[in-house]
């Protein structure tokens, strides 16, 4: 969990009726859900507003459970609040800082426990924040293997996918990906190369600096498209999977204008453009878990995404037994362990579309960013590369990146990650 999630964890939130287009839209599309979620709502008086990506009714953490004194859980509200600042809409946290922080609040409770032993809310929360401590130093000793390799060219990241959207849906995904997918702006990128003047956010689930203990986390970008006009999905991008540990808010994927296709051991959900998005509730390093795409020819496109970033081919891992297996042939790269990494599966096209159906890569999905040093960047011919498949790769350099990353979190505005806001 990040500082960000654990701090609206910590918090009562508000919950506002819904309204204008995200509203009429969940009603055509599945009318007694909204109904459902209106009569939740209305269950829970509103209170003091406060941002967050956690559950709508369900507050997972110990801490959140336990019955603390009004004055001592807003002291240690107050304190994961200060810890989320850094991760969230201000500048990033540095290497160090996180841990620190964490320790103190660990400290704290130590304290606490010794003036009153049987207290079980304090019991709670002890160990509620080793397991937080344990999450970021083996994040952090991850992070300290990988970015000297990437800083150098020895080895590159998969650090974010790209998906352009229609102007008039471009807030109704960006109320999808925050408030049901529970992810954070952490940045607004304004003029880059290809963007066309559009809006342009990231989304992470925690940071995305290497340079940060509890970083590496990579992203969705999400672009306004330049031109109005309906996108073609096409039938390349088949999924982006995430696997979220304190699940899915099913309410908020209806009012942002999306779809719960299916809800059993995982989550099949299309976006408000459409787009399909496979969620599962699951303890990972970094949430964003992979992008599936279908392809013509598997072994050529692995070969070269192999040949020309270094990424590692492997059969799928195919985690959760209740979702569907992975067509026969497909193949899943990464660099490095796909358990701590976001990956790129190759599928078959032949097994995903009727036969005789051509692929179609459409105009949504704008493919990965791999981030490699300069010198590295520049042999690779720098900028969007074609993969073979029909799709596009961005290059980015290191320092390059980092020094975007850092100067959009400073700059961030703040109504990107208001409360259900926009």
């Amino acid at each position: 969990m990040s500082p960000a999630t654990l701090a609206s964890n910590l918090a009562t939130r508000v919950v506002p009726p819904a309204t204008g287009r995200r509203t009429r839209r969940a009603a055509g599309r599945c009318a007694a859900s909204v109904a459902d979620a209106h009569v939740r709502r209305r269950r829970h008086p509103p209170v003091v507003p406060t941002t967050g990506s956690g559950d709508d009714d369900d507050d997972d953490s110990p801490v959140a459970r336990s019955p603390v004194a009004p004055s001592r859980r807003n002291a240690i509200l107050s304190a994961v609040v200060a810890l989320a600042g850094a991760a969230s809409a201000g500048a990033p946290a540095s290497a160090g800082e996180v841990l620190k922080q964490l320790e103190d609040l660990l400290a704290d409770a130590e304290a606490a426990i010794e003036a009153d032993p049987e207290n079980e809310s304090l019991l709670g929360q002890r160990t509620f924040f080793e397991n937080q401590l344990e999450r970021v130093q083996a994040n952090s000793t991850y992070l300290d293997r990988l970015r000297p390799k990437v800083a150098s060219g020895d080895a590159g990241y998969l650090q974010r996918i790209v998906l352009t959207v229609d102007k008039d849906l471009f807030d109704d995904e960006v109320y999808f990906w925050k408030n049901a997918m529970g992810m954070r702006v952490t940045r607004e990128r304004t003029g880059a190369e290809g963007l066309g003047g559009g809006r342009c956010v990231v989304f992470a689930y925690g940071q995305e600096t290497l340079a940060a203990d509890d970083g590496g986390k990579a992203g969705v970008e999400l672009r306004e498209a330049s031109s109005p006009g309906k996108r073609n999905l096409g039938n390349g991008l088949d999924y982006v999977s995430v696997a979220v540990p304190y699940g899915i808010r099913v309410s908020r994927i209806y009012e942002s204008g999306g779809e719960l296709v299916y809800g059993f051991g995982y989550f099949d959900v299309r976006s408000p453009s459409g787009y399909a998005v496979r969620a599962r509730v699951a303890a990972r390093r970094d949430s964003a878990e992979l992008v599936a795409v279908n392809v013509v020819d598997v072994k050529a496109t692995e070969r070269y995404y192999v040949e020309t970033f270094g990424m590692v081919g492997r059969a799928p891992l195919d985690e959760n037994g209740y979702a569907p297996k992975s067509p026969p042939g497909s193949r899943l790269l990464t660099f490095g362990d796909p358990k701590e990494t976001m990956g790129l599966l190759l599928q078959p096209v032949a097994a995903k579309v009727d036969a005789g159906t051509e692929l179609d890569v459409g105009d949504v999905y704008g493919g990965v960013v791999v981030v490699t040093n300069a010198q590295r960047m520049a042999s690779l011919g720098g900028g969007s590369l074609p993969d073979g498949a029909g799709y596009r790769v961005t290059v980015e350099g290191y320092d390059a990146w980092e020094s975007e990353v850092e100067a959009g979190g400073k700059t961030l505005d703040a109504k990107w990650n208001a409360p259900l806001g926009v």
